[in-house]
């Protein structure tokens, strides 16, 4: 009996542990599963999150980038508009197909088979729109015009493939005009003898009205591969000659140095004859920036020679006129020149020089 009783304690006791093993291992399960699921949860949210913040900066990024894109792409563009603008009034082929637009509408020939030659080969000039009858009359104009000489003299009002050129012309004009003249004619009589009569003879004379100097605005424009005259041309008188003012000596007369001016002559004497006899490397030993007219001219003296004080103590501004001959000539020219001058380790020094005696 006691026997049977401690078996039915051994198998309780084996069920109880039993049980609570599996129950143990059924909430350790639990919550394996339930840590699994958080981190796939986080992982999976903080991707979705990363590839939302990634994808706004890269669209912020690249809103950025094309706004500078666009922004260098505008001023790039305007530069060579610029450039193009700028290119085409300074265009060597501009000024060659004005000038020959030029020669074909100033020089106007006599003959009528010719003058429509002329039309036809200056309608090639024109742009579409713009005929030879608008340009000119020719219906009362009897006699010819003659091209003497056409030079480009500005070039102005450029604007988007569009541009003025101006040339200076000179050009004569002829005007055609009947000329009798009696002439000897030999004319049989009704005897059948000959006999020796006067008779007018009329022919056509071109008679020169004189030359004109005068300027002449052709407005060119382009495509970028061909020119055409775009409007008819116009003249304007030559310019004006105004006359003006030449660069003086402008220096402050109080500053004069009259003291110094004995030493600093003899100086400029030596700079000078060393100017043009020294090569530029020996020229250094004298002045800041080395120059040098070796064998090109010979020093031959010095006018208008002034002296004044510079902005620095011990410091010398020298203007003067330099008689310069060119070599192997007898040719004299004077030179402006104008010396900043120093005096270093009891030696003058030419600190600048300038071609001018202003400034």
């Amino acid at each position: 009996m006691r026997l049977l009783d401690t078996l039915r304690q051994g198998v309780w006791s084996n069920a109880g542990r039993g049980r609570k093993k599996v129950l143990k291992d059924d909430r350790r399960l639990k919550s394996a599963r339930f840590n699994g699921r958080t981190v796939f949860s986080f992982l999976f949210w903080a991707v979705l999150i990363g590839m939302v913040f990634f994808t706004f900066q890269s669209w912020a990024r690249t809103g950025f980038l094309n706004e500078k894109v666009n922004g260098y792409q505008e001023k790039a563009s305007a530069q060579i508009a610029s450039l193009n603008d700028s290119g085409f009034a300074n265009s060597p082929a501009g000024e060659e197909f004005g000038k020959k637009f030029i020669e074909t509408f100033l020089n106007i020939p006599s003959d009528q088979k010719e003058r429509e030659n002329r039309s036809k080969a200056l309608q090639g000039f024109l742009a579409e729109g713009l005929e030879v009858g608008q340009l000119e009359n020719l219906s009362d104009f009897k006699g010819k015009r003659v091209l003497k000489s056409a030079s480009l003299y500005d070039v102005k009002d450029v604007s988007k493939g569009a541009a003025s050129y101006v040339y200076r012309i000179n050009y004569e004009l002829f005007k055609t005009v009947e000329n009798k003249e009696e002439v000897d004619v030999t004319k049989s009589t009704p005897d059948g003898k000959e006999e020796v009569a006067k008779e007018e003879k009329v022919t056509m004379k071109e008679q020169s009205l004189g030359t004109k100097d005068q300027m002449i605005v052709i407005r060119l424009g382009t495509d970028g591969n061909s020119f055409n005259v775009i409007e008819q041309p116009y003249y304007e008188t030559l310019p004006s000659n105004t006359r003006l003012t030449a660069i003086k000596d402008n220096t402050d007369q109080a500053d004069k140095n009259t003291q110094m001016e004995d030493d600093l002559k003899q100086f400029a004497t030596q700079f000078f004859t060393s100017y043009t006899t020294n090569s530029v490397e020996e020229m250094a030993y004298l002045m800041e920036k080395p120059e040098s007219l070796k064998d090109l001219f010979q020093y031959k003296g010095l006018e208008d020679f002034v002296v004044y004080d510079g902005q620095k103590k011990g410091q010398y501004i020298v203007k003067a006129l330099i008689l310069l001959q060119e070599a192997g000539t007898g040719l004299q020219t004077k030179h402006p020149f104008t010396l900043v001058v120093s005096k270093q380790n009891n030696k003058f020094y030419v600190e600048e020089l300038k071609h001018t005696i202003g400034g």
